[in-house]
């Protein structure tokens, strides 16, 4: 990850109609903030914890069925002894340490300011390498994922995609979302540093950059 340049980073724009393509300067906190690899991390982290689903889970030996008598008597017997049928130590009885439901407080904790931080840092260092693309003109009458294959070729994108769109373009959605190389989100809570991270290219609808730089800070 390469630090933000002292000259102002740049998004390739593409017009999806013409096929023209121009630059736009970008600016602002969301371009211009000098990534720290250390806060990046921890907001990493921090976002793949919050994912788990926490579905394991097992009976400790108050939750098993069985007797709580003692199964024989203590001395006598010939065999060793034993306690009741939940013991963790016997087959079908209680698990000792297993794991449980996701608790309350649980996880890396991060707070906001750390998080926005992180944010920037990951897009302004995507920004300074020139992996930022503004989409004008992004109209699709009908989902058609042959137009949308036309169009990530004509932009020559490498792969993999982070496509971040605006509900209103349902059409393109549909359309972007069967390309195996390209993820489609269509909301700012629906990607984060991870996502951004992972693509190799970040391209914005026209909408969905404005409102982007809308919610800066």
């Amino acid at each position: 990850m390469s630090k933000v340049a002292e000259a102002r980073p740049q998004a390739q724009v593409f017009d999806a109609r013409s096929g023209e393509g121009s630059t736009l300067d970008l600016s602002g906190a969301r371009f211009e903030t000098e990534p720290k690899e250390h806060v990046i991390h921890r907001a990493v982290v921090q976002e793949l914890d919050a994912r788990r689903r926490w579905t394991a889970s097992t009976k400790g030996r108050s939750e098993v069925r069985g007797s709580g008598a003692k199964l024989w008597r203590q001395k006598g017997t010939g065999r060793a002894r034993v306690g009741d049928a939940q013991s963790p130590i016997r087959y079908g009885g209680g698990t000792w340490g297993g794991p449980k439901p996701k608790p309350a407080r649980y996880g890396k904790r991060i707070n906001r300011k750390e998080a926005v931080a992180a944010f920037n840092g990951a897009l302004s260092a995507k920004a300074a390498d020139g992996e930022v693309f503004v989409l004008d003109s992004l109209a699709f009458d009908a989902p058609s994922t042959k137009a949308a294959r036309e169009l990530v070729d004509q932009m020559g994108l490498a792969g993999p995609v982070l496509l971040v769109l605006t509900e209103d373009d349902g059409n393109a959605a549909l359309s972007f979302r069967n390309l195996p190389e390209v993820a489609v989100v269509t909301g700012r809570e629906q990607y984060g540093v991870y996502e951004l991270l992972q693509a190799r290219e970040v391209v914005f609808s026209r909408a969905a950059y404005a409102k982007l730089v809308g919610e800066e800070g």
